[in-house]
Parts: C-alpha cells; structure tokens; sequence
C-alpha cells in the first residue's frame, strides 16, 4: 500500500515530468517576474480570515516567519501586530513588489530573505507560516519538519482545497492534447501530516466573493501562455488563441474564467 507521502511525492514528480516534456524551450528564470504585482494587497485589510487567525496569535513582542511569503500578501499585515516579519522567498521579483508595498504602507519591521527553503538557514521565529507553496514541494516531510523546527510556538501551513493551478487544467488539456497531472492540495496533506505523527487544527476560511479576474482577453491569453509554457507565435500558442474564448466568460470586472469561482481555503496549524 502507498503511503501518504509517498503518493504526495509521486504525484508531484509525475506533474513536474509532464511540465519538461511540454515545456521544451520554454524557461524562466524567476516564474514570478510577470505576475509578482498580482500578489500584492492591502496591508491594512481587516476582513482576510487567514490574516485575523494568525493574527490572534501575536503579540507585540512576536516574531513570525513567513516561508515563501512573497509580495508580503499576509507579510505586511501581520507586521502591525508583531515586533518583527521575516520573509523567506527564492523570487527576486516577488521580493521587490514587497519593498514597494513596505515602502507604500510605510512597513519597515518586515526583513527579506532571499533564499529558497530549503537551503535557507534562519532563526527560530514565534510562528513560522507558509501559505499556499506546497503544492509543488515533492520531498514535502523534510520541508514540513524544517517548518516545526524553526517555530518555538505555533506553524501554519494554508493552502487551497485544489491547488490554484489546477484552474488552468482544462485549457491545458485542450491546448496540450494530454491529460494534466493536478498537483495535491489540503484534502492530500492531512494524511501526510497524520503520518508524521501531527494532528493538527484545521481552520477553513469560507471561499472570497466572486472569481479572479483579468482585465482583457489578451491578459488571460498571456497568462494561460505562461502557465502553459507555450511560446509567442507557436504553433501551440495559435491553438490557445483558438480555444481560449470556450473557457473564459466577459464579467463586468474582467475576463474570468468558466466555473472558477474562489476555492475554500484551510490554515492547517499545530503548536510545537
């Protein structure tokens, strides 16, 4: 019988396989430097349910670790309740929409890090958050107790029902000709974490009103490009302007995509 783990890691080797051999040329050298604007929000937003929980751990003397907290999402306003923010992330760019919006909301107690996991050394910090980067981590029992080992208080792993790329399936599977491999999500950790001898609490935020939006039928197609790993001009990348008008609707914010309403999302969190 496969263990939880193991069915974790070969999930994500099999996705990660089928991303080279679509892939081809098709490499970046920071994945985020097109979308890292994107992840920004407002640090002064008291309405964000993963933010309000965590935050009701803090006090003005804590230190949090935010491990691959990029653009400062849930970075920035766990600042105004702690004595310090470290920000752990392998993206320059991400790393650089952080400091604008520190610079913006006038932030100064956030630190950066750039660095991936995990060849990352750091201190141990109160509570050590890493929200929404598993998905991909394949060797996810080494991450998970390097996360434990560098909190003295409290780590929260948050993370979607289905992982946020699994959005772009259908229009992979049309424009690729091959089933995608979805990356696990929150109803595969649980049983990973079960098997590492952690019970954690598992607090679920209700899904955000309305679906994400893009502003133009051109910005949608440049993001499926990206996500798909199709280059400009391909004969791939005329299929996908082919095809991209089945699987996305006009709303009067933007271009959404078809049945992609907000997911649920759970912050799964132990003391130690």
């Amino acid at each position: 019988m496969t263990s939880a783990i193991q069915g974790w890691r070969e999930r994500i080797e099999a996705h990660h396989e089928q991303t080279r051999r679509m892939q081809g040329d098709v490499v970046y050298q920071d994945m985020w430097s097109s979308l890292a604007e994107a992840f920004r929000d407002d640090p002064q937003r008291t309405d964000d349910p993963v933010v309000n929980l965590v935050a009701s751990w803090l006090s003005p003397e804590s230190t949090v670790l935010d491990v691959g907290g990029g653009a400062g999402r849930y970075a920035l306003p766990l600042a105004l309740h702690c004595k310090e923010v470290t920000v752990l992330d392998p993206s320059p760019s991400m790393l650089e929409s952080l400091q604008r919006s520190m610079d913006e909301a006038g932030i100064a107690n956030v630190n950066k890090v750039l660095e991936g996991w995990d060849k990352a050394s750091v201190e141990k910090h109160d509570v050590v958050l890493c929200a929404n980067v598993v998905y991909g981590v394949a060797e996810i029992e080494p991450w998970v107790r390097k996360l434990a080992d560098c909190a003295s208080q409290r780590v929260a792993i948050v993370l979607y029902m289905d992982a946020p790329l699994s959005r772009m399936s259908p229009i992979w599977n049309a424009v690729h000709e091959e089933k995608r491999i979805d990356m696990p999500a929150l109803p595969e950790l649980l049983p990973v974490l079960w098997e590492m001898g952690i019970y954690p609490n598992v607090d679920m935020a209700p899904p955000a009103g309305g679906t994400r939006t893009m502003p133009t039928m051109d910005a949608a197609v440049a993001m499926a490009r990206h996500f798909l790993y199709i280059a400009p001009g391909s004969d791939k990348d005329r299929k996908l302007q082919e095809v991209a008008g089945d699987f996305v609707v006009e709303t009067p914010k933007g271009v959404a995509m078809k049945d992609a309403s907000e997911r649920p999302q759970g912050v799964v969190w132990w003391r130690v």
